[in-house]
């Protein structure tokens, strides 16, 4: 008998566990409290012009093409990707600069602005690559369900070249002096929600992501991924009901067995039984209203202390 799994939140991480948990089998189930799918990830319409409503920024296609090959496609079979160049422009107070694409073509500007920095950029970028490859491949993509999994003799041996002990202020600061080069190679760790000078040098992977990886553009807009990974959860048999806000998760015998959901067109509540319940909406959403103080990870107290990362304001 399959498991009946219900799947709260359809962004990136609800759709994306959706058709895993569809593939593996389960009879998948989805609650949105918004009309369409996407999460902080959907569109918006009006007046004849639509928006991208939170991602902006295509980087690491080779995550996108992965996922899309665990099912057996691939992403040109559901959206057309074209690489920018230049891959962004970058606003100084005394004006701006376009960041190419080409990689010979970066190390010229680098050097223009300081020179020697061309050498510096190829050492900087090896280290980050290395960062990428084991980080990613070793880290991101283990299931995380033992900590055997993490029992590798490369990730052992490169655990100080890993750098999760230096900041990436620091780790920049080693290789540039040039102010620009260094607030440009500095940049891409803000999207991690914290400034430069708290998150580990790791992260210089993610500078390897933007400049090896490069920017790219989905045809249509960000939202093209959203409804590629949707359309793939259908064709898996997901069933998906929008404008269901998830009000409760009920614990029988400290097993999470329903989830109540109010029906925002009818106005009428609805429970979902389940075998399996998954929370892909925000861990302290999940924590603080939808399930029972007793049944909590984190107390109220944990939560008070801890500063959320930011949003950003899109006009």
């Amino acid at each position: 008998m399959p498991k009946n799994t219900v799947i709260i939140g359809s962004g990136f991480s609800g759709l994306s566990a959706a058709c895993f948990m569809a593939k593996a089998g389960c009879l998948v189930t989805v609650l949105e409290k918004h009309a369409i799918p996407g999460g902080r990830a959907r569109q918006f319409k009006s007046n004849g012009f639509t928006f991208d409503m939170g991602p902006s920024w295509y980087w690491m296609p080779d995550v996108f093409e992965r996922f899309f090959n665990s099912f057996g496609k691939k992403v040109s079979d559901y959206y057309t990707l074209k690489r920018l160049d230049p891959s962004y422009r970058v606003y100084w107070q005394d004006g701006s600069m376009d960041i190419p694409a080409g990689y010979e073509v970066l190390k010229k500007l680098f050097e223009a602005l300081e020179p020697g920095s061309g050498k510096q950029l190829d050492k900087f970028i090896d280290e980050a690559a290395f960062k990428y490859r084991v980080g990613i491949n070793k880290l991101v993509h283990k299931p995380g369900l033992s900590l055997t999994e993490f029992l590798d003799w490369e990730l052992f041996t490169g655990i100080f070249k890993l750098d999760v002990f230096n900041s990436i202020k620091d780790h920049v600061s080693h290789y540039f002096n040039n102010p620009h080069i260094k607030q440009l190679m500095e940049f891409p760790v803000l999207f991690l929600g914290a400034l430069p000078a708290k998150i580990p040098a790791l992260y210089s992977l993610m500078n390897y992501a933007d400049i090896k990886g490069g920017t790219w553009y989905p045809e249509g807009g960000m939202y093209s991924i959203v409804n590629a990974m949707h359309k793939l959860a259908e064709e898996l048999g997901v069933q998906f009901y929008f404008e269901h806000d998830v009000k409760e998760i009920i614990i029988e015998k400290n097993i999470a067995k329903k989830v109540i959901s109010h029906n925002i067109k009818t106005s009428a509540s609805e429970i979902f039984e389940a075998d399996a319940i998954i929370g892909a909406a925000d861990y302290h959403f999940i924590e603080t209203a939808l399930l029972p103080v007793t049944h909590r990870s984190y107390s109220d107290k944990y939560w008070n202390k801890r500063v959320l990362a930011p949003g950003c304001l899109l006009f």
